[in-house]
């Protein structure tokens, strides 16, 4: 049986504490790079007079230009509301490191002690 929670009906594998899944950061991140590469495609166009408007072509560079930004915005936008929906308030959040969340500041009463050394085995023959 499925879970009631958002995640446990899309992707069952993510409806754990474990999981940690960040497909919303991802596809938030594959929209940016979509965007970058048609900018990039952009200025090639603009470089070889390819971004003329033609409003009448169906087959325009520019037009094609022009859904690869959109498709961008929405992957952007539609990364960000999987991830706060699904991931609820824990959407583009870091765990805190192990060691900074109990840790004391040393007040240097005490001194440290020092490292287990370690032993040196013998070789076999």
């Amino acid at each position: 049986m499925r879970s009631m929670t958002p995640g446990g009906w899309c992707c069952p594998e993510c409806d754990t504490e474990q999981c940690n899944c960040r497909c919303g950061e991802s596809i938030c991140l594959v929209g940016v790079f979509i965007f970058i590469a048609a900018c990039l495609f952009w200025l090639l166009g603009a470089a070889l007079g390819w971004n003329s408007y033609r409003p009448d072509a169906d087959d325009s560079f520019h037009q094609f230009n022009i859904w690869w930004f959109q498709l961008s915005f929405v992957l952007v936008v539609l990364g960000i509301v999987y991830a706060i929906i699904f991931r609820q308030g824990k959407a583009f959040s870091r765990e805190p490191q192990d060691g900074v969340v109990g840790a004391e500041k040393d007040t240097g009463d005490e001194p440290e002690s020092a490292p287990t050394p370690y032993i040196m085995l013998s070789a076999e023959p």
